[in-house]
C-alpha cells in the first residue's frame, strides 16, 4: 500500500500514467474532416505531445531508482533478484496478453509461433512494449548496480540512449530507412539513461542535492527543452516529413525534455510536502491501468465520436478521453481489489 513507500514517487507515477493515457488519447484524436487532413488539430495535437513524451522515460527513471542497491555475489542473489521483479511484471502481462488474444483477436488464427512472437516483442497491445523493455533493463540490472562506483562505466550507460537515438537519425533521416513500431523503441539501449540515472540518483546524494539547490536552473533548462522539443517536431514534421520522429518519444529532443523532467521532479520532492492524494491514488494504479487502458480507450474513443462537438475538437478530444478511460480503469481497478484482494489483484492482474 501506499503508505509503506514514498508518496512523492507514487505521485510520479501517477503523473506518469496520465501522460502514457493522454499519449495513446491522441493518436485517436480527430485529424480529418468531411474526409479532408485537417493539419491544425494534428498540429495542436503534436504540440501537446511534446508536454507528455515523459510518460515511459519516467515510469523506466522510477524503477531504475528502486532497484536494489546490494552487489551480486552469489547465484542466489541473482535468482532471488530475478524471481521477485520478473514475476511481479510478468505474471499480469501474460495473463492480459492472453486475455486479449482469446477474447479480441481473431487475427491469431490460434497460430502458436505468431502468438509466441507476438508476446515476447510486446506487441499484442501496443503499449506492452514497455513490459519488454523493462525486463531486458531487470536483466541487466546486477551489471548496472556493480559499475555506479566507476566513472567510465557508468559514462557508458548513460551513452547508451543518446547513441541510440542517433543511429535511429542517421537510419531514418539518411538512409530514409523508416523503422516502424514497436522496433523503434524496444531496444533497452534507448531507454539505459534513464533507468541508470534511476540508480545513480538514489546511490548518490549529490545528484539530489543538486537538483534541490539548483532548483531555478533546473526549472529553466525544462522550459528551454520543451520549446525545443515544439521546434524539433514541427520542424521534423513540416520540413523533412518525418511523421513517426515527430511525434516520437525517442527523438532528441524529448529524451533531453524528458531527463529535465526528472530533474524537476528530483528538486520538487525535495521541497513539496504534501503531494496530491489523487496522484497517489494513480501511482499506486499506475500499472494496472497501463495493463487496460487501451481496452477501455477504445470504448470511450467510440462513444466521444458520437459526440460531434467534441470529436471536431482535437484537445477537448484528447482530454475527455484521458479523463474518463483513467476514471474508468480506476474503478475498474478499485472494485477488483475490493472482489479479490489487494494481493491476489497485484500478483495476477497488476492492479
Amino acid at each position: 500500500m501506499t503508505n509503506n513507500k514514498d508518496l512523492s514517487f507514487q505521485a510520479f507515477r501517477g503523473i506518469a500514467i496520465v501522460a502514457v493515457v493522454a499519449i495513446h488519447a491522441s493518436n485517436t484524436g480527430k485529424l480529418f474532416i468531411n474526409g479532408e487532413f485537417f493539419s491544425l488539430n494534428y498540429e495542436l495535437s503534436l504540440v501537446l505531445r511534446q508536454f507528455i513524451n515523459y510518460g515511459v522515460a519516467a515510469f523506466i527513471f522510477i524503477s531504475g531508482f528502486f532497484a536494489p542497491t546490494n552487489y551480486f555475489s552469489t547465484v542466489s542473489d541473482y535468482f532471488i533478484f530475478y524471481k521477485k521483479r520478473l514475476t511481479r511484471l510478468l505474471i499480469p502481462y501474460l495473463f492480459w496478453c492472453f486475455l486479449i488474444i482469446l477474447f479480441f483477436k481473431s487475427t491469431y488464427d490460434w497460430n502458436l509461433y505468431k502468438i509466441f512472437i507476438y508476446i515476447i516483442t510486446g506487441r499484442v497491445q501496443g503499449p506492452y512494449y514497455f513490459v519488454i523493455v523493462l525486463t531486458q533493463l531487470i536483466i541487466l540490472t546486477p551489471f548496472m548496480i556493480s559499475s555506479v562506483n566507476s566513472r567510465a562505466k557508468s559514462i557508458l550507460w548513460l551513452s547508451l540512449t543518446p547513441l541510440s537515438i542517433l543511429v535511429l537519425y542517421f537510419l531514418q533521416l539518411y538512409f530514409n530507412y523508416e523503422i516502424n513500431f514497436p522496433w523503434n523503441v524496444i531496444s533497452f539501449s534507448l531507454w539505459t539513461t534513464f533507468y541508470y540515472f534511476g540508480i545513480l540518483a538514489r546511490t548518490q546524494q549529490k545528484i539530489i542535492n543538486f537538483c534541490k539547490n539548483q532548483i531555478g536552473i533546473v526549472i529553466f533548462l525544462y522550459i528551454a527543452s520543451i520549446l525545443f522539443s515544439i521546434t524539433e517536431s514541427l520542424y521534423l514534421w513540416r520540413v523533412l516529413e518525418s511523421e513517426s520522429l515527430a511525434g516520437s518519444q525517442v527523438k532528441i529532443s524529448s529524451i533531453l525534455c524528458s531527463f529535465c523532467l526528472i530533474l524537476l521532479f528530483l528538486g520538487l520532492r525535495k521541497i513539496i510536502d504534501n503531494w496530491p492524494k489523487v496522484l497517489v491514488v494513480l501511482g499506486e494504479f499506475s500499472f494496472g491501468i497501463y495493463l487496460i487502458h487501451m481496452l477501455v480507450l477504445e470504448g470511450i474513443n467510440t462513444l466521444i465520436s458520437r459526440i460531434q462537438i467534441i470529436y471536431n475538437l482535437n484537445l477537448l478530444c484528447i482530454f475527455s478521453a484521458t479523463l474518463i478511460t483513467i476514471f474508468v480503469c480506476y474503478i475498474i481497478i478499485y472494485i477488483t481489489r475490493k472482489f479479490i484482494g489487494i494481493e491476489l489483484s497485484q500478483k495476477y492482474l497488476g492492479f
